[in-house]
């Protein structure tokens, strides 16, 4: 499974989205019915434990569309 992958895996499990809903249009923070702060704190947590990295507070507040969390992980070291 690639990293993409991985992160798919993860963003769907909590945001209980399809792959067609894996955009920027779509997965917005206090937008897409799922992703409250809770959500949000549970996914981060998952996604810092499969990837191996630790998300500075800037980078779990900036996290608010499904192309930024890539973009995070790739800021972190992650190849994705």
């Amino acid at each position: 499974m690639t990293n993409l992958e991985k992160y798919n895996k993860i963003i769907k499990k909590y945001l209980k989205c399809k792959d067609e809903e894996l955009n920027d249009e779509t997965l917005v923070y206090n937008r897409y019915p799922t992703w409250d702060s809770v959500t949000h704190v549970d996914m981060v947590s998952e996604l810092e434990e499969t990837f191996g990295v630790y998300f500075e507070t800037i980078d779990i507040t900036s996290f608010g569309k499904y192309s930024l969390g890539i973009e995070i992980l790739r800021k972190l070291g992650v190849d994705i």
